[in-house]
């Protein structure tokens, strides 16, 4: 299996001089954890989409020496939406695979729940998550995805904060391929990814599965960090 992780961005809201993918959590970079994650989730084939500072992510591949094959394509416009960083990957979509948000701290139990999914198109759901404008939504009818945007609201069988991760088969990986290449080539570059995935729903389905039940944080601002060095901590006792 093929994953993208989407490593290009600056995180301004932090405040840090580095990817985010290289803070350090209870003494690992959340890309060693990624890498941990991927291989226990049977994923071969790794694309990692990087732009700011990327050779600071070079240098920790270096010393990580993964055991899965990794490729790194570079986002020369790595300051606008997250739109472009999938679209310049999106190829590699063309049989289907994973793409998933970098700055995310979570178990490997939560990346086996999605690769492991009967939908062949899924993403996975937070439905505890309360809606702030901060969040990226999902509204869910009748077990298809239908909305994804930062506020959604409440008329929906089901609603909840996406966690970044998300699955295609070849149908719903060659949609987003044409559906991102229609976004940029609009000029539409100041986007986050999910406004292709939006009009995805509308064509092919996207099933979902529920983390409720699991431990994840999204890092955008550095209280982020500390609830993230909680959670590593906490789950550290548990697999201790």
């Amino acid at each position: 299996m093929r994953a993208i992780l989407l490593a290009a961005g600056r995180g301004r809201r932090i405040g840090r001089d580095a990817p985010k993918c290289l803070i350090s959590i209870e003494g690992k970079t959340l890309l060693e954890r990624h890498l941990v994650n991927l291989t226990e989730s049977g994923v071969t084939d790794l694309t990692i989409v990087v732009g700011f500072r990327h050779e600071m992510i070079e240098e920790a591949l270096a010393s990580l020496r993964p055991s899965m094959k990794v490729e790194l394509v570079k986002n020369p416009r790595f300051t606008n939406g997250s739109i472009v960083s999938l679209h310049v990957a999106a190829d590699r979509l063309s049989d289907g695979g994973l793409w998933m948000d970098a700055d995310v701290l979570y178990p490997a139990a939560l990346l086996r729940r999605l690769v492991g999914s009967p939908h062949e198109n899924c993403l996975l759901v937070d439905a505890s998550s309360e809606e702030s404008g901060e969040e990226m939504m999902v509204g869910v009818r009748a077990d298809r995805v239908l909305k994804i945007a930062r506020r959604v609201g409440k008329d929906w069988d089901l609603a909840g904060e996406t966690v970044g991760f998300a699955k295609v088969g070849p149908q719903g990986g060659r949609t987003m391929q044409r559906l991102l290449e229609e976004e940029v080539s609009a000029g539409r570059l100041d986007q986050e990814y999910e406004a292709a995935m939006d009009r995805a729903f509308q064509e092919v389905p996207f099933g979902i599965e529920r983390v409720d039940d699991l431990p994840w944080t999204e890092i955008d601002f550095e209280e982020d960090v500390e609830k993230a060095r909680r959670l590593a901590s906490a789950l550290g006792r548990q697999t201790g």
